[in-house]
């Protein structure tokens, strides 16, 4: 793959800004609570695999680039179906008496 001198720059500049939020997420990890670091385990991966793949794409590798990339879209379903379980969870449920009334109320 031809990459432009520019752009090997710019991702070795983005490689190196992830590797700041990694050890951000990485100290979020350990402060999480022993029942809640899931979704601190799930942030970590994902910011060392987005590693990868900027260093990845600066060198020109094709092939990091496509097993980083599957690695990626599987923490990101990760990601979003706990966050669709979450918000599913979250909703009250309707208090006695209010919901739906009879038809023929």
């Amino acid at each position: 793959m031809d990459i432009p001198d520019w752009a090997r720059w710019a991702f070795c500049v983005f490689a190196a800004m992830q590797l700041i939020f990694f050890y951000r997420d990485v100290q979020l990890l350990r402060q999480a609570e022993p029942g809640r670091r899931t979704d601190p385990w799930l942030a970590v991966a994902d910011t060392a695999v987005g590693v990868v793949l900027s260093v990845g794409l600066a060198l020109g590798a094709v092939d990091v680039l496509v097993g980083g990339g599957a690695v990626l879209l599987v923490i990101g379903a990760c990601r979003g179906i706990r966050a669709l379980l979450a918000r599913r969870s979250a909703k009250p449920a309707p208090a006695p008496g209010e919901g739906a009334v009879p038809a023929g109320d």
